[in-house]
């Protein structure tokens, strides 16, 4: 690959949630505060939304890399088109991974039970549904917010945080009663040209650059103007830049590059 041309010994742009890579921009630094609290101060609900791409999945990561050591567990679904017993095996099964009864009403007091045991180890249990702007069936976001009666007199025994894109906001709203349960709700919007040109650099210097000369700023500006600011579409053009790069054997990123590699990507960013 790449790397190896360009004296780097990662791939500085890949489309993975590695917390190597979390850049703490002013808004990411902020979210991640945000839901460190929510889950440290055992709140009931939090919701984070952001368009496709912007890094929530990323911020979730450093989320759980923060807080896992201190006594959460999590349980993350990932894929929420499920009905509402579908929703409810799945986070069991991500807190257990092991067999899980069918029935609804074996599966609830299943779940009751690990959650209390949790509670009673001094720990303190954390649901997570990212995409939740793509759950289809009404009567799942009923039984999330059920989920939050496991509590005691003083305190929520479970914390749910709904991750997704912007729609995912009027979905909670609809339920007025899951609405009310709410504590936190933050928005992850794109970088600014400063956020951009520090996360270029954050994950240059990650994946091994000595010095910032790959990418000058005159194509940093490029980068942020094409992307729109969106992490993943950086993470796109920057990549097929470097690619283009070594076919062509330059000393660093043009803007001519950054041109190609944005044409090359049209209709993927």
């Amino acid at each position: 690959m790449y790397q190896e041309y360009w004296g780097l010994s990662d791939l500085p742009f890949e489309n993975t949630p590695d917390p190597r890579y979390f850049y703490e921009s002013e808004k990411h630094l902020e979210a991640l505060s945000r839901l460190q609290y929510l889950v440290r101060s055992r709140k009931a609900c939090g919701v984070l939304t952001g368009v496709y791409g912007c890094g929530k999945t990323l911020v979730l990561h450093a989320l759980m890399k923060s807080t896992e050591p201190e006594g959460c567990k999590f349980s993350i679904v990932t894929s929420p088109r499920l009905n509402d017993v579908g929703m409810l095996r799945m986070i069991y099964h991500n807190f257990h991974r092991g067999d899980v009864p069918p029935d609804k009403s074996d599966v609830l007091m299943k779940l009751e039970d690990t959650i209390r045991q949790v509670a009673d180890d001094g720990k303190h249990s954390v649901i997570v549904i990212d995409e939740a702007h793509a759950i289809q069936d009404e009567n799942v976001f009923e039984e999330l917010r059920l989920l939050l009666n496991i509590q005691t007199e003083t305190r929520f025994l479970v914390t749910l945080l709904l991750i997704g894109q912007p729609e995912l906001k009027p979905r909670v709203e609809g339920n007025k009663q899951l609405n009310q349960r709410v504590s936190l709700r933050y928005h992850l919007g794109p970088f600014s040209l400063e956020d951009a040109s520090n996360y270029i650099r954050h994950r240059m210097r990650v994946a091994g650059e000595k010095q910032p000369k790959i990418f000058p700023q005159a194509t940093v500006e490029l980068i942020h103007k094409q992307s729109g600011g969106i992490p993943r579409w950086i993470n796109q053009i920057c990549q097929m830049s470097l690619l283009i790069g070594m076919s062509k054997n330059a000393p660093s990123i043009t803007p001519e590059i950054v041109q190609e590699a944005s044409q090359d990507l049209v209709g993927m960013i």
